[in-house]
């Protein structure tokens, strides 16, 4: 693999790593009877998951927190630069579509 196209995938990563270090970190709890994501950090209440897919998405949200996408994106920095494992990364990564975003401003909330 050239220099280019490992910077390529460096910096795909890199975007992935921005998206997750922007999110809130957060549990699945019960608020009023239905199941939430709470900010851990300051006790927000982030999303109430309000719909027959609750129990799925409830589900999703505690297999898939902050601290296992960072375990993702570490295993995405390890792959070699050759070979199935790095083209399934880089399908991935392309999958995610992060090539032509930028951060959203992040909003000002009241104190």
């Amino acid at each position: 693999m050239d220099w280019r196209k490992r910077r390529e995938y460096e910096e795909m990563v890199d975007r992935f790593r921005h998206l997750v270090a922007t999110l809130p970190t957060w549990s699945v709890v019960e608020h009023e009877g239905r199941p939430s994501l709470m900010d851990l950090e300051g006790g927000r209440l982030l999303l109430v998951l309000n719909s027959q897919w609750g129990p799925n998405l409830q589900r999703f949200f505690k297999t898939v927190d902050n601290y296992r996408l960072l375990r993702l994106i570490a295993l995405l920095e390890v792959i070699p630069g050759e070979g199935p494992a790095h083209r399934a990364a880089v399908d991935f990564l392309t999958a995610l579509r992060l090539e032509d975003t930028t951060p959203p401003q992040q909003q000002q909330q009241a104190p």
